[in-house]
């Protein structure tokens, strides 16, 4: 029998959880069954379970990959010069979920997810953290290279800020979700505008 690679087993992994990601987008994650993961994959279900033991599984990871690419996005913008002022990172992060989900609805069901399911919730604190971090990274450089603040108070400062940051995403999230006049466009000028520089 051949013996399968770590290649083939992460190949494998992104190709499930790309279909099921496509499936989400079209039910959100609790409406979308792993029938349809299934059948989105092409793959069988077998092979779906013989890498995720359950449809949390995939969700954990999907919404690990998410995120983590957001998190990739501002290390990108960390590498630019000059640099974007802190309040204009949410539309960054919120335009790249918005690529990759479709619905931010979806995140919302997530977040719900999480404070009955002790796994969502590791998760998702994982997440705030990772996300947090890279906000005070990027903060923290921005008012030294900005504002020529001395790094240690730049830290503090940005420590001050980062969540006002994650805030302005959720909020975008919740609102959008739920309020049908929501205006995405003038949120996120009003982010800019008002939140510290």
């Amino acid at each position: 029998m051949p013996k399968v690679t770590e290649e083939y087993r992460v190949a494998r992994r992104d190709e499930i959880a790309d279909a099921a990601l496509r499936a989400f987008r079209r039910k959100g994650f609790q409406a979308t069954s792993m029938a349809e993961i299934i059948a989105e994959s092409g793959l069988s279900a077998g092979a779906i379970y013989g890498h995720y033991a359950s449809k949390d599984a995939i969700i954990v990871d999907v919404a690990s990959r998410v995120v983590g690419n957001r998190i990739l996005d501002v290390e990108r913008l960390a590498r630019t010069e000059p640099l974007a002022p802190p309040p204009t990172l949410p539309r960054v992060l919120i335009g790249g979920m918005l690529r990759a989900i479709g619905n931010p609805a979806i995140m919302l069901q997530l977040w719900g997810e999480g404070v009955t399911e002790p796994q969502v919730r590791a998760v998702a604190h994982d997440v705030i953290v990772r996300l947090r971090s890279a906000l005070i990274e990027y903060t923290s450089l921005w008012h030294q290279r900005t504002h020529g603040t001395p790094p240690e108070e730049a830290d503090v400062l940005a420590a001050e800020q980062a969540p006002l940051l994650i805030s302005a995403v959720q909020g975008f999230v919740v609102q959008s979700a739920l309020a049908p006049d929501f205006d995405a466009e003038a949120y996120l000028k009003a982010v800019e505008k008002y939140l510290p520089r």
